[in-house]
């Protein structure tokens, strides 16, 4: 009988996302926002959920009017679909009409009222209409101190999907312990390895498994050390975003060595897995982890 494996951190949050989009999908609330940094597969995790439901969507993405809204509004405002409005964080960080938009398309139930007084309004759009379209909105970004957008999301359910560098290495694990085509799973893991040692300073991203893949194939394909080009691409990552004070990766890693040590002095193979059974770090971290500590008595 297969043992299935204890779900990852990343796979429990893609889990707690896909429960509200249910709701959404089986018309159990109207509006869902979600909010992360890029990279999460927060989009990847509602498209699929949308699809297993049988659910129709028209996604709306990139720049928008609030005259463009407005219209989407409208032509959405009786649909069965859910109105699915992804990357179009300006509209939250500059629109103070298309915000008071989508505040008013969200308040009431199930008929929502929707105006829109201005001459310029063309005659094939009405200047009010009732609503009762469902929504899902995905933003990376989104405005702090601003009245109106808070309106806007407390008439939404909400999920914030933030992932921690150690929940996506983890989540990298899983995803790389059988290799890839061309990429058996003892490289896949090196390839791992590499990202967590030199991602301490960065905010990692669950894109970033695929092009290393994809970089390893190429470079061993022609005889060229892959490393440099992970490390480059790695540059663009940006710094990690944290609300609280953290001890240093480092400092962590140490302070629990030094536990493992004193748990187990007579056995080095106990103390890498306490190590890593508390770091949800690799092997080879635990070795790394060992030679700085050497390098600083």
């Amino acid at each position: 009988m297969q043992i299935e494996r204890p779900r990852t951190r990343v796979e429990e949050k893609q889990e707690h996302l896909a429960n509200m989009v249910r709701m959404i999908a089986q018309s159990q609330y109207h509006a869902l926002f979600v909010i992360s940094q890029g990279g999460t597969g927060k989009s990847r995790t509602i498209t699929n959920v949308l699809r297993d439901e049988g659910q129709d969507v028209v996604t709306y993405n990139s720049h928008t009017t609030p005259l463009a809204l407005y219209r989407l509004l409208w032509e959405n405002s009786k649909s069965e679909k859910i109105v699915y409005i992804d990357d179009c964080d300006e509209l939250y960080n500059k629109s103070g009409p298309a915000l008071g938009l989508l505040r008013s398309a969200l308040f009431g139930q199930p008929n929502r009222l929707v105006t829109y007084n201005s001459s310029t309004l063309p005659p094939d759009l009405p200047a009010r209409f009732e609503t009762t379209s469902r929504f899902i909105f995905c933003a990376n970004k989104v405005p702090k101190k601003c009245p109106i957008f808070d309106a806007v999301v407390s008439r939404c359910l909400v999920y914030r999907m933030d992932l921690t560098n150690p929940e996506i290495i983890e989540q990298f694990r899983v995803m790389s312990e059988n290799g890839y085509p061309g990429c058996p799973p003892e490289a896949a893991e090196e390839i791992v390895d590499f990202i967590e040692q030199h991602g301490d300073e960065k905010q990692l991203s669950m894109r970033l498994l695929t092009p290393a893949i994809r970089i390893y194939k190429f470079c061993t394909e022609n005889n060229t050390d892959w490393r440099p080009v992970v490390l480059a691409q790695m540059q663009n990552l940006g710094r990690p975003v944290s609300a609280t004070k953290r001890l240093n990766n480092h400092e962590q890693q140490e302070r629990l060595l030094a536990e493992a040590q004193a748990k187990f002095p007579d056995s080095v193979s106990e103390q890498q897995r306490y190590f890593c059974d508390k770091t949800k770090k690799s092997r080879a971290t635990f070795y790394r982890a060992i030679n700085r500590m050497k390098k600083g008595a």
